[in-house]
């Protein structure tokens, strides 16, 4: 179902939403994508994908609309201007995609469609938690031939009980897909389980359309223990995976996080149950909270740099050995902080990191969308902000 025929209210929109200063593929800070506050419309939990050409493509939940959905915008010149190209719309349940959502590009071909196709996913929720058949969580894949212009539903991946964080509630939250091996891997974690109040779990596909078991990649004995948020990277020079997640477990806390991030390192993006959970400290005495996300660049030497953010703190948290436990360090970056901010490093420009942001989790309404785009380098060195100076895009520029 094509997004004019859902919201006409909102068509006119699509087109240009913002027009940065800048040259193509620059350093900037802190740049609007998209501002709702005139439709009383609010942006989080965004999320970025970068195609095979370059294009960028970014998608966030939008609170305001009814049914919701997630729009898209488009870059081409990395960041500096956008557009509004399209409406990722619930297309089979008749609940809108609510919120959460994933995108990205099939490299190769895979259940039918061709390299090239963006694929998307989102929780599609209904509250009514007294029925059955009319309340519930589902996670469903939707497919894009033309570069996210039009889209159409391809499976659900997996339902769960109606959207409610108490535990022995059954919903099911926050996709992450990965392509891998010929096949594509969502992860998703499940309060489905009766041994846990929350786990992370993922399911293999190989044509798209039909789902393997569910599979454990996070699932503690403690019942209480609630990890979630799952997002997967690969580390090339080691060969290896990092999953990122929040890992509250009842009142208790880490340096003052009660969503502290951990991460595990696995050979495989399919055995990360095998892995031991290790918590992001610094220094001993500081704990990055809640909605993380990772990246890996090239830069910053040999093993390159993985990159982490979290929800609390605008800054970001870099390892350059490999996701070594003591070598975390916390690095400022001038982008706000907010809820499950998305991070991507430029294919082209390996040294470039976008940060995009909506609001944070309990902060005021509504919530715009904005991106900042750093050098690394300069982000490693110290350079890319000061006290004083944390609006010139230059500290965040190593020839600067």
């Amino acid at each position: 179902m094509r997004f004019s025929q859902i919201l006409p209210w909102l068509a006119a929109a699509v087109g240009p939403v913002v027009a940065a200063d800048g040259d193509p593929w620059s350093l900037f800070t802190d740049k609007v994508v998209f501002d709702g506050r005139a439709q009383n419309l609010s942006a989080s939990y965004p999320r970025l994908a970068e195609l095979e050409d370059g294009t960028l493509l970014a998608t966030t939940g939008l609170f305001g609309a009814t049914p919701a959905f997630f729009p898209v915008f488009e870059s081409t010149d990395g960041g500096i201007h956008w557009a509004w190209v399209s409406n990722i719309t619930d297309q089979v349940n008749g609940w809108g995609m609510s919120a959460q959502p994933a995108i990205i590009e099939l490299t190769e071909p895979l259940g039918g469609f061709p390299a090239g196709t963006v694929l998307a996913s989102g929780n599609s929720w209904h509250p009514d938690s007294s029925n059955s058949s009319t309340g519930g969580t589902k996670i469903d894949l939707y497919a894009s031939t033309d570069k996210a212009r039009t889209w159409q539903f391809v499976s659900h991946i997996a339902q769960g009980g109606a959207p409610n964080t108490t535990n022995g509630a059954t919903p099911i939250w926050e996709p992450f897909l990965m392509v891998y091996g010929r096949s594509l891997a969502a992860y998703y974690s499940d309060q489905r389980d009766p041994l846990h109040g929350q786990k992370l779990a993922h399911q293999v596909s190989t044509d798209l359309r039909t789902w393997g078991s569910v599979v454990n990649d996070v699932a503690y004995d403690l019942y209480m223990q609630r990890p979630g948020m799952t997002v997967v990277a690969h580390i090339p020079p080691i060969d290896k995976y990092i999953l990122v997640y929040e890992n509250p477990a009842g009142n208790s806390s880490s340096h003052g996080s009660h969503y502290p991030v951990y991460y595990r390192l696995s050979d495989s993006p399919l055995t990360f149950d095998a892995a031991e959970g290790v918590g992001i400290e610094i220094g001993g005495a500081f704990a990055p909270n809640a909605a993380p996300y990772v990246v890996w660049s090239p830069a910053g030497g040999p093993n390159g740099t993985v990159v982490v953010s979290d929800a609390d703190y605008s800054t970001v948290y870099t390892n350059t050995a490999g996701g070594d436990p003591a070598a975390w360090q916390r690095r400022a970056v001038p982008q706000p902080s907010a809820y499950s901010r998305a991070l991507l490093v430029f294919k082209e420009h390996p040294d470039h990191l976008m940060l995009l942001s909506g609001g944070t989790f309990d902060g005021p309404e509504p919530k715009i969308l904005t991106a900042s785009v750093v050098s690394l380098t300069a982000v490693l060195g110290g350079d890319c902000l000061s006290s004083a100076k944390n609006t010139r895009r230059e500290l965040c520029d190593p020839e600067g």
